[in-house]
């Protein structure tokens, strides 16, 4: 990234604790700086599915709490060892799930405070604009398609964007 990029903006030293139901469920945000590379049409519908995505995982969030806090048996009375370990498998898959949900909560609620401040949708490692209609698709963006495909390179991996069409400018996905 270009030198002082991610300090300038403070996006990596700043690490704020997980939200909670009241943070997570606060209102939609209001740009205290502009955000002259995204439209207000398409803030709009960014917000919006932001607060979708938010609303989804509080709801998955909420459920597994639900069923955490309901009494358990001891595993020992619960069946033979084939039972037991489908339910530890079961119980496992529900914690990553959960941490999932946490850590996107935990993005979703940065995705609004760089609106608030006016950094959205600037790559963090070039602090070049990121295409919108990237950020429609991937709300979540923190870089631009080319630098995370140079990252990406310089890692050996490939990237596979869903839509993208090499060498055109922007996504193929129907306004």
């Amino acid at each position: 990234p270009r030198k002082g990029a991610l300090a300038r903006k403070g996006h990596a030293a700043r690490k704020t604790a997980a939200p909670g139901p009241a943070q997570a469920e606060r209102s939609a945000p209001r740009p205290r700086a502009s955000l002259p590379h995204i439209d207000s049409k398409t803030l709009r519908q960014i917000v919006a599915k932001l607060q979708a995505m938010r609303e989804e995982s509080l709801s998955i969030v909420n459920h597994h709490v639900q069923t955490d806090l309901k009494p358990r048996e001891e595993a020992s009375d619960v069946g033979d060892d084939l039972d037991q370990a489908s339910s530890e498998r079961d119980r496992e898959f529900n914690l990553i799930m959960h941490q999932r949900h946490l850590r996107r909560l935990h993005q979703i609620a940065e995705a609004f405070e760089r609106i608030e401040d006016g950094s959205y949708g600037l790559c963090e490692g070039t602090d070049e604009p990121i295409n919108p209609k990237r950020l429609l698709i991937m709300p979540l963006a923190r870089y631009s398609l080319e630098y995370q495909e140079q990252q990406e390179k310089m890692l050996g991996r490939t990237v596979e964007v869903e839509g993208y069409v090499e060498g055109e400018e922007s996504f193929t996905q129907e306004d």
